[in-house]
């Protein structure tokens, strides 16, 4: 049996893996009729009572007669998860600003807010993320969890951010550092697979068991969902997908590697490439995207050949693993209005001949959506593994 789910909460339930499942799935898929859970989870009906009872009892389950499919003879009571009975803080870190956001359990954002980073000093970075949770704190609300998260190194079960380039952080606690610091349990993770695991409960990739989320922006990501589950690699080392070899003739990128994905598609590259040929060195991202829309000719080359780049990651990611879809986000997936077309081409030349077309959704992004995955993960990990 787990420790206690809640520890805030007045009437805490302990949980076993049983409770768990019934849980996610009312959380996840909710609000749903017994006999629904019960098929969905291969459960009696009596095992399901069982399941169910600490959570009604604890008001974390509530009974909702009309919401749900209706059916014959006896009128369908509806479960749903009372989504207030738990907060959870999400911090996402950029390498000069934070965002954080406060969420219930159903990851609806309560509250948010902002903070310029000045430095990567330890110490200024922890009193900026005590001042978001502070200013996110309701009073008698606790929070269960912290969740943050950043580019780099850094999983759930470990405390500790082993690397982190932005940031210029090596082997950094931070973990136990926040939980010191705001006095509320905290967890670490990378943020493109915090963002993966929002869009794995609570997004676009609700109903699919298997999915891959790819992420184009100062760098290019990959969070990937395999069998319901988020993958999370050797110390963390999953989805590192930005200096796949895209041609041997290409630009180099930061790193002096020759034609790969990041120095054709992350949104440093784009600028840089169109802003040098020009010699425009004031031109934004978006100054670019602009010049390409127009058809100004090498600001259009060089993004269809960004969006024939990421066409093929994307088709690389999904010959490995098979997702039943593919999200595309990030702070820079604008850019697909602009090479979609040399998108689509490069995901069907690449993409393996003997399966079928993938499925890609676009999805906007907001920073603080990245903010909202590092409370998932908190409710994740508080949920799932403690």
């Amino acid at each position: 049996m787990s420790r206690v789910f809640s520890p805030t909460a007045p009437e805490p339930v302990r949980l076993t893996d049983a409770m768990r499942s019934v849980f996610v799935e009312l959380l996840v898929h909710g609000p749903l009729s017994r006999a629904e859970v019960a098929r969905r989870l291969a459960l009696s009906p009596s095992a399901l009572t069982k399941l169910t009872k600490p959570f009604i009892e604890a008001g974390y389950l509530l009974e909702a007669a009309g919401e749900g499919p209706a059916g014959v003879g006896r009128p369908s009571q509806p479960l749903r998860v009372d989504a207030s009975r738990m907060s959870f803080a999400g911090i996402k870190l950029t390498a000069d600003e934070l965002f954080a956001v406060r969420v219930d359990l159903a990851a609806t954002v309560r509250r948010e807010t902002s903070r310029p980073l000045a430095s990567h000093d330890l110490g200024h970075v922890l009193g900026r993320i005590a001042e978001a949770v502070e200013e996110l704190s309701v009073p008698g609300r606790p929070l269960s969890a912290v969740g943050i998260s950043l580019a780099g190194t850094a999983t759930p079960g470990d405390p500790v951010v082993h690397t982190s380039p932005f940031l210029g952080w090596s082997r950094v606690p931070l973990a136990r550092l926040v939980e010191e610091a705001v006095s509320v349990p905290a967890v670490v993770d990378n943020d493109v697979r915090a963002l993966t695991a929002v869009q794995q409960w609570f997004g676009a990739g609700v109903g699919h068991s298997s999915f891959a989320l790819i992420t184009v922006g100062a760098g290019i990501g990959c969070g990937l969902v395999i069998g319901d589950r988020l993958v999370t690699g050797r110390s963390g080392a999953t989805g590192l997908v930005g200096h796949l070899r895209i041609d041997d003739r290409g630009p180099l990128c930061e790193r002096g590697h020759r034609g790969c994905a990041r120095a054709y598609a992350s949104a440093p590259s784009i600028r840089r490439s169109i802003a040098s040929t020009l010699d425009r060195p004031a031109l934004t991202f978006d100054d670019c995207l602009a010049l390409a829309a127009d058809g100004q000719p090498v600001a259009r080359r060089v993004l269809d050949e960004a969006g024939a780049a990421l066409g093929q990651v994307v088709a690389t990611v999904a010959n490995l693993t098979g997702p039943e879809l593919v999200v595309l986000s990030g702070e820079s997936v604008h850019m697909y209005d602009v090479c979609a077309t040399a998108f689509d081409a490069a995901l069907a030349r690449h993409t393996h001949w003997t399966t079928a077309p993938v499925r890609v959704a676009v999805k906007p992004f907001t920073f603080n959506e990245w903010a909202r995955g590092a409370a998932v993960t908190a409710l994740q990990h508080l949920l799932l593994h403690r």
